[in-house]
């Protein structure tokens, strides 16, 4: 599905890169793209419980509603169904495709220890560009490429520096039959660090039944981690519109990390007013009073201790 030329312009405008700004190269243009999107657009699972539903709906019209009209974001079905009708919109030749995160259990289910390990399933979308193919993940969280990737074996990039990342078409240890092959995005935090697998993909064309099924279980499961956890994720850019780090909510903490920079804490939240304001101020997303009454009762609440 492909966003109308007014829809376009009107998220063109949401993420404050107009049509007069655009390069003409095809590549330069989208990798702009992407990174005004992740600094606009957060990864988020705020919905889930600041909502009085909690329930995400993958049409393309409900996606349009909830990020362009109403300034929030969402997880990675959501923003890279939402993020490959823009590009079509935008002319782009894009294959949705889907894959797989890497847990510390394997290639398989819901256990998760960090940002970059909470997907049951995934979804990429892989764009072609002349003659060469290229993964564009915009809802993996603080571990994702932040830019169109070109699936070349053994390929690596910068990522956010000295981080690092890797894409690789290989078969990974869980095949039984050592002749499969698939991409595997890897990344490390500097030169000297292990490489540690993130997700892998494939480059079968999924429907969007196939996302459907997959979303069900994200959103509903009490073992998902989107349901068990509130989290975010945005980027910042430096004064060239290159990503320069990203803010990360967890729970009650969030952390700025920046190139060449440690991880450091910049908010501790006491309450759910403190993290409804912190939503609003480090990911641009305002929440209504009847939302954020959504999260009343749930685990996920936060409850000023010093009153209880």
């Amino acid at each position: 599905m492909a966003y109308t030329p007014d829809q376009v312009d009107r998220y063109l405008q949401h993420i404050d890169f107009p049509p007069s700004k655009h390069p003409p190269d095809a590549l330069q243009r989208l990798t702009q793209l992407v990174a005004r999107q992740v600094a606009r657009v957060p990864f988020e699972s705020f919905a889930l419980h600041y909502s009085q539903h909690k329930r995400l709906s993958l049409d393309p019209e409900a996606l349009f509603e909830k990020i362009v009209v109403h300034g929030k974001g969402g997880y990675c079905m959501e923003l890279n169904a939402f993020f490959g009708g823009m590009m079509r919109g935008l002319g782009y030749r894009v294959l949705n495709a889907g894959g797989r995160v890497k847990t510390p259990a394997g290639y398989t289910g819901c256990t998760a220890d960090s940002f970059s390990r909470i997907y049951r399933s995934h979804m990429v979308n892989i764009v072609t560009i002349g003659d060469t193919r290229y993964n564009v993940d915009v809802g993996f969280g603080s571990h994702e490429p932040m830019r169109p990737i070109p699936l070349r074996h053994n390929y690596t990039f910068t990522q956010i520096a000295p981080r690092e990342g890797r894409l690789e078409h290989r078969s990974v240890s869980q095949h039984t039959d050592a002749s499969q092959r698939v991409w595997v995005y890897s990344t490390r935090e500097d030169a000297s660090a292990p490489w540690e697998e993130r997700n892998m993909f494939v480059e079968t064309e999924f429907f969007r039944a196939d996302y459907e099924a997959m979303n069900l279980s994200t959103m509903s499961a009490a073992t998902s981690f989107f349901v068990q956890n509130v989290i975010g994720m945005r980027a910042v850019l430096d004064a060239a519109g290159d990503v320069a780090g990203v803010y990360t909510l967890f729970g009650n903490r969030i952390k700025r990390h920046m190139r060449h920079a440690e991880a450091e804490v910049v908010a501790e939240l006491a309450d759910e007013d403190a993290r409804v304001r912190a939503i609003d101020e480090y990911f641009g997303v305002k929440l209504t009073a009847l939302e954020a009454r959504g999260i009343r009762g749930l685990a996920t609440e936060l409850r000023d201790k010093r009153t209880e």
